[in-house]
């Protein structure tokens, strides 16, 4: 008699275990439906922030991140990069989505703005405007590009000071950020080329060395292209001499889409 109460307590008990284990589960309702609106936001910032198409998907994925998808944080993350070649596309939806993302803040499509501005518009005080703003955020082609642009209208210490923003971010090797921006720049229809003052482009601009063309020496006459290497003006070119050299290398591909400078 014992046995046979202490086996159906042991089978009761199984069946409650079960049944509290089912109750669990069904405490969870659908996925998305669970997620706060600020997770469902952030979830689609990252979406956002690795492809424009993705997040298009996303939206029509569920009410839910539809409704979401008008935050402004998520187009402050987003990025275009599946969308450089931006004189071509003709869809309302993306340049009002591109409008969204410069609003907020976002200094991917600021640099990205800019560069069509200045270069294609040839509107450079708006330009500049979203120039600086991206490089205030710290993105690096948007630091690179305008203090290219300072250094070439006489505010050498202004251009050198976002110059080295980029060179410190990348530890000094700036290969990288090069290569980058010529492969934007070859998406654009470029009418505006900035170059140096004749009187410094022949010359070295300043230069620091107190050795007498040491510099010219030092300096590498190599093509910047995809094998370019990150420090090849040498180690004993002056500061003055390597950003001149660097804005001489930018100014020549604007005009021939070409580094060479020889």
């Amino acid at each position: 008699m014992a046995g046979s109460l202490k086996r159906k307590s042991q089978a009761l008990d199984s069946q409650i275990s079960r049944i509290t284990k089912m109750a669990r589960f069904s405490d969870f309702p659908p996925t998305i439906e669970s997620l706060p609106n600020d997770l469902l936001i952030e979830v689609l910032a990252k979406v956002a922030a690795f492809s424009f198409t993705n997040l298009v998907q996303a939206k029509l994925a569920t009410k839910e991140f539809l409704e979401a998808s008008s935050h402004g944080y998520i187009f402050q993350h987003a990025s275009l990069r599946n969308f450089q070649k931006l004189l071509w596309n003709n869809n309302p939806e993306f340049w009002s989505f591109m409008e969204k993302c410069n609003n907020n803040g976002n200094p991917e499509t600021l640099y990205q703005k800019g560069m069509l501005e200045f270069f294609t518009h040839c509107r450079e005080a708006s330009g500049m405007t979203y120039l600086k703003l991206s490089a205030q955020k710290g993105y690096l082609e948007a630091c690179y590009v305008y203090g290219i642009i300072l250094y070439a209208t006489n505010l050498e210490d202004e251009g050198v000071k976002f110059l080295k923003i980029c060179e410190a971010k990348l530890g000094f090797k700036l290969a990288k950020c090069r290569r980058s921006v010529k492969e934007f720049v070859r998406c654009l229809w470029v009418k505006n080329k900035i170059s140096l003052p004749v009187n410094d482009s022949g010359d070295q601009r300043g230069c620091e060395s107190v050795v007498k063309n040491c510099c010219k020496k030092n300096v590498r006459r190599i093509g910047w292209d995809g094998n370019d290497e990150d420090d090849y003006y040498g180690e004993h070119t002056c500061e003055a001499c390597k950003w001149n050299g660097e804005v001489s290398r930018f100014c020549n591909m604007l005009r021939t889409g070409s580094f060479n400078t020889v």
